[in-house]
C-alpha cells in the first residue's frame, strides 16, 4: 500500500487550525481536488461521517468519509470508502514541537 507524507507549519493557535479542519465542509479550501463535501453527520466520538467528490485527472471520485478515531487538538483518523479507498492520519500539535531540535 501506498504511503504519502506531508506537513505544514501555520502560523496559529492549534486549537483553532484543529478546529477549521475538522469541519467536513471545509475541506474544498484547503484540501486540492476535493469539489464538494455532502451529507456531513456527527458521530458520538465527536467526529463527522460524511460524503465527498473529488476530482483527479479529469475523473471523478465519489465516497464517503468518517472520523474512526477524534482526539480534539491533537489527531483525527478518517477511513475512506468508495471511489478512493484510504485511511487519512492528520495529527496537529503547537509549532514549537513540530520545530525541535531544528536549528
Amino acid at each position: 500500500m501506498a504511503k504519502v507524507e506531508r506537513s505544514m507549519e501555520i502560523q496559529a493557535p492549534v486549537e483553532k487550525v484543529f478546529g477549521y479542519a475538522a469541519v467536513p465542509s471545509h475541506l474544498p479550501e484547503f484540501w486540492p481536488s476535493m469539489v464538494e463535501v455532502k451529507d456531513v453527520q456527527p458521530l458520538p466520538n465527536g467526529g463527522h461521517r460524511f460524503g465527498w467528490v473529488y476530482q483527479m485527472a479529469g475523473m471523478r471520485f465519489d465516497g464517503t468519509s468518517e472520523d474512526i478515531e477524534y482526539v480534539p487538538n491533537q489527531q483525527m483518523v478518517q477511513k475512506t470508502r468508495g471511489g478512493i479507498d484510504s485511511t487519512i492520519n492528520w495529527t496537529f500539535q503547537p509549532a514549537e514541537r513540530m520545530g525541535a531540535g531544528r536549528s
